[in-house]
Formats: C-alpha cells, sequence, structure tokens
C-alpha cells in the first residue's frame, strides 16, 4: 500500500557518458599509490603499483555502473501511476536490455583485473608492469566504449523521467482536462501554488503532467488538495492518441477524485466546440468511475465568447446554474469562484466520510 511517494526517478541522477567514466576511473588510478615497504625491490614496486592502479580503475568503473543501475528502480514494482507513466516515457524493454548490457561487462572488467595480476606475478622486468597496466586500461576502454550509446541513452532518458510529479496518495487529486489551448494551465496556474506553468497561445504546449496544490482551510484543521495540471486531448479513437494525450487519458483514468473540464466556445482555441463536447462525453462515460468521480465544467475566456456560443454549448449539454463556472483564466475573472467551489466540494465531501 502506497500513501505518500515522491517520484521514484529523483535519484536517476547524470549519467556519465564513456569518455568521462574513463576519464574519472584513470585519473583517479594513476593517483592512487601502494603500500609498499621502502626496502622492497623496484621490481616488487613495480607490480604493486601497476596492480593497484588496474584495481582502482576497475572498481570506480564497476561501482559506478552499479550505481547506475541501482538508481533506476524496477519500473514492473512501482504503483499502477509511475509504472504506466513511465512506460509512456520510456521503452521499458528497452531500457531493461540497456541496464542489463551495462550489468554484462562488469564481470568482463573483473577478469581484466585477475588476469593483470596473474601477468603481473610473472614479470622479471620493472618495465613490464606498465605496459601491462597500459595494455589493461587499452581493454578497460575498449569495453566501456562500446558501451557509449547506452550510457549515452540512460542520460537522454533520466531527464524525463525525474520530471514525473510525486503524488500523494492520501490526498484528493483534481485533474484539469481539455482539449489543447483551451486554457488549463493558466486555470491550474492560477488556483494552485504551481506558479511556474509555461502558457502559450499555441496548442500542446503542455506536454507533461504537472502538479500543483491548494490548501483548503477547515474549522479545526487543512487539507491540501493536489490540482493537475494535463495535456490536451483531441476527440478522436484511443489507438490514434499520441503518448502525450495517453498521459492525461491515464490521469483521468488512475488518479482522478474530481475532474475539472475546461471549454472554450469561441473560436479561439482552434478546435470546435461540437469536437469539445464529444471528448467531454467520452470522459464523462469512461473516467467517472459509476459515480465516484465527478466532474464539472469550467467555461474558460468569457471575455471573448459570444452569449450565443455559450447558450448553445448550456443547451447541448443540459447545463443549469450550479453546474458550470464561466472564467477568464487570462485575466483571472472568476478564478476566486473555481476556489471557493473547491474548497465547498471537499469540505462537504470530506464531511460525508466522517
Amino acid at each position: 500500500m502506497y500513501d505518500t511517494m515522491d517520484n521514484p526517478f529523483l535519484d536517476f541522477f547524470h549519467v556519465p557518458n564513456s569518455q568521462e567514466l574513463l576519464d574519472i576511473a584513470f585519473k583517479k588510478a594513476m593517483k592512487s599509490s601502494a603500500q609498499v615497504s621502502k626496502n622492497a625491490a623496484i621490481l616488487i614496486k613495480a607490480k604493486k603499483k601497476e596492480h593497484k592502479r588496474i584495481k582502482v580503475a576497475i572498481d570506480e568503473i564497476i561501482n559506478r555502473i552499479l550505481l547506475v543501475i541501482k538508481r533506476v528502480p524496477m519500473i514492473d514494482d512501482l504503483p499502477d501511476f509511475y509504472r504506466e507513466l513511465a512506460s509512456l516515457i520510456v521503452d521499458v524493454d528497452e531500457l531493461r536490455l540497456t541496464l542489463g548490457k551495462l550489468n554484462g561487462i562488469l564481470p568482463i572488467l573483473s577478469q581484466i583485473e585477475r588476469e593483470s595480476s596473474k601477468r603481473l606475478s610473472r614479470i622479471e622486468n620493472p618495465k613490464e608492469a606498465d605496459q601491462i597496466r597500459r595494455a589493461a586500461f587499452g581493454r578497460i576502454s575498449s569495453i566501456v566504449n562500446k558501451q557509449n550509446a547506452n550510457l549515452e541513452y540512460l542520460n537522454e532518458i533520466r531527464g524525463d523521467l525525474r520530471r514525473i510529479p510525486s503524488l500523494d496518495y492520501t490526498s484528493p487529486c483534481v485533474v484539469v482536462a481539455g482539449y489543447p489551448n483551451v486554457g488549463k494551465s493558466s486555470i491550474v496556474k492560477l488556483v494552485s501554488t504551481n506558479k511556474k506553468l509555461e502558457v502559450q497561445e499555441y496548442p500542446f504546449t503542455t506536454k507533461e503532467l504537472k502538479l500543483g496544490h491548494l490548501e483548503i482551510q477547515r474549522r479545526f484543521d487543512s487539507i491540501k488538495i493536489q490540482i493537475m495540471d494535463t495535456p490536451g486531448i483531441l476527440d478522436r479513437p484511443m489507438p490514434r492518441r499520441n503518448k502525450i494525450e495517453l498521459k492525461a487519458i491515464l490521469a483521468l483514468r488512475v488518479i482522478s477524485d474530481l475532474i475539472l473540464f475546461v471549454f472554450d466556445p469561441t473560436p479561439a482555441c482552434g478546435y470546435s466546440i461540437d469536437s469539445q463536447i464529444e471528448l467531454y462525453q467520452e470522459i464523462h462515460h469512461n473516467f467517472t468511475k459509476e459515480g465516484t468521480t465527478k466532474m464539472f465544467i469550467l467555461i474558460n475566456k468569457m471575455d471573448l465568447a459570444s452569449s450565443e456560443e455559450v447558450d448553445f454549448l448550456l443547451k447541448k449539454l443540459g447545463l443549469e446554474e450550479g453546474d458550470y463556472i464561466l472564467t477568464n483564466a487570462l485575466t483571472g475573472e472568476n478564478i476566486d469562484k473555481i476556489i471557493s467551489f473547491l474548497h465547498k466540494y471537499y469540505h462537504l465531501e470530506i464531511k460525508s466520510q466522517l
């Protein structure tokens, strides 16, 4: 059972490419020194010094690769939301294969150390020790360089995985949904604590799930509500929806307690009101969880919408006063009504559960 859970990929830090990894390992190796008696023979000193350098280089590479592998959680073991979202962001099979390839070079590197140690034990000239170390470093470089594409792939996907929002499974989650460019991000930005949401005048600006919070004061305490901004969804069959749209579908299906559906009744968003209504009806039919998840309507761009455009939408959906809020996310008009609605809704919801 999961309650509060941070994004499981937050520890997935920078992955060095092959050259960075080799530079770090060899630099550390060349600075290392073996503990040898001052009175030891030159040959013994050479053997110990070069063995120590090979061991330090290989240990450094193995430890760093193991750390990379450890920082990538087992996606199949994650809660539904994180598992499914990660699967939309990356090819899980490719990720698993990549980690397996990295793990596969570790015994080969260990074998190089053992073989080098045996060769060093048989030398009769101190200069041979340096030659054996150089040969070992060459083999190490060859093996690690062949993994460069895998290392770069991991570093490429880590940014996307680290941007997954951290959820609190004990707190309600409001999911704001609708067509692209209808004003969802602007509304979430005004209602919640997340003031960093990108807002542009072109569609599909939002490509990720973004989370903000709203604290609701009650008589004796307060609760923190999560408010999720989602990418726009088009009214089309599910198989034709892209991965950006599927992230919004995932949020609606898995984590929504309340859905705020945003309409733009004007031509400004670039999509017809009939298409938006079709999407609303699909979401209402598929994601209200047999009545346990409520939907509420926000009609945005009230400054641009004519009375005829608004009336058409109200009649199409059979809406009455109290079923919707007219707002203007650009100026913030009636945003206070949305906040008041959420305060009242969650106060009553929680009260009814007591």
